[in-house]
């Protein structure tokens, strides 16, 4: 078939499926991830490990690899004023998983063309987009395009068909002297332009099974999955920012705080079954799920939470018991201290004492 014809094609199929961009670049080494890795390796070295298993060579993936196809999954977001008691949580963690089903099924129609796919490789995806014409960088490093904003999940396919790339962006950037998402960002993970410090970032530590920082537990607010900030302040996501909505209540209601707290002596099995076919099963994480929950307690400052906080002072996973003293010393309701000496007292591992003792 003609590449052309074969891209015009697939092009098509893409918009059924729901894609609100597709374009395709080449299999040429990504030289501006080979550049940066070393950077933020050197400059970041506690969040170093999330650069691993990222190549910045589609060949040593598909050594006869020709293409790679670039698709943008749109979404529209949430508002930020989540009821109480209510985690709040991104519009991209729905959307991702239908953005990635649908790219297995943009693969497929290249499999029956005859030609050989990685849906999803372990590519850098930003430059992918970069280099495919998708969009800039912002200054927060999200890709942001000219219809969707960054309010968009990115989803590529590695082939050996030899579609037509199109042409990069002309330059990194077009925020200009706008630096608004540096100025919003309430930990300053945005230090550079375009650059982002993981381990300074709220989302890097969201549903995370360790100690979180306190200095980051108290920026999560009622964040339980996902920040926003930055893209919420962006110029180019103003447009979608006017439709913002809420989720359902029914779909709310699984990160339900107080439920999750109250549920954790049965496993959460029957919550976190319904909240992975929302957001992902890789997110729906009992452990996870649930220290988040005792998080955002703490900020809450909402006496109401105090006894399950109580009961998890006995949870059997170290950060789960050093994260309940810290929300119960948040919340500082009558007789938390005489609480904190009763766990301090029973309590053997060292940072979950260091947790009690400043609680």
């Amino acid at each position: 078939m003609d590449k052309d014809l074969l891209k015009e094609q697939l092009i098509e199929y893409g918009m059924e499926l729901g894609f609100g961009l597709i374009r395709v670049t080449t299999s040429e080494t990504l030289d501006m991830w080979k550049c940066q890795v070393k950077i933020r390796r050197e400059e970041d070295p506690d969040s170093a490990y999330l650069w691993n298993n990222i190549t910045y060579d589609p060949k040593e993936i598909m050594p006869v690899g020709k293409s790679i196809v670039v698709a943008v999954w749109p979404h529209i977001p949430y508002k930020a004023n989540f009821p109480n008691g209510i985690g709040r949580f991104s519009a991209y963690y729905k959307e991702y998983p239908r953005g990635r089903q649908a790219a297995g099924k943009l693969g497929q129609f290249l499999e029956q063309a005859g030609y050989q796919v990685v849906v999803h490789p372990n590519l850098p995806a930003k430059e992918i987009a970069y280099r495919a014409g998708i969009g800039y960088f912002g200054k927060n490093a999200l890709i942001h395009t000219q219809e969707h904003g960054s309010w968009i999940s990115l989803h590529y396919i590695l082939t050996d068909a030899p579609l037509t790339p199109d042409e990069s962006m002309d330059r990194i950037s077009d925020c200009g002297d706008c630096n608004l998402c540096m100025k919003a960002c309430p930990t300053g993970a945005i230090e550079k332009e375009g650059q982002v410090t993981p381990s300074k970032c709220i989302r890097h530590y969201m549903l995370s099974s360790d100690f979180v920082p306190v200095d980051i537990r108290e920026k999560m607010g009622n964040r339980m999955l996902g920040c926003d900030i930055c893209q919420m302040v962006c110029p180019f996501n103003k447009k979608s920012m006017l439709e913002a909505r809420l989720p359902s209540t029914k779909e709310m209601e699984l990160f339900n705080i107080e439920q999750i707290l109250k549920e954790w002596s049965t496993g959460l099995k029957n919550r976190m079954n319904n909240m992975g076919q929302l957001i992902g099963n890789n997110y729906a994480r009992a452990q996870k799920v649930l220290s988040m929950a005792v998080i955002l307690a703490g900020n809450s400052k909402d006496q109401s939470y105090m006894p399950y906080l109580i009961a998890l002072l006995e949870h059997p996973h170290p950060p789960i018991r050093g994260h309940s003293a810290w929300a119960i010393g948040k919340i500082r309701a009558e007789g938390f201290k005489d609480v904190l000496r009763k766990a301090l007292a029973q309590e053997k591992d060292v940072q979950v004492r260091e947790e009690i003792f400043r609680a």
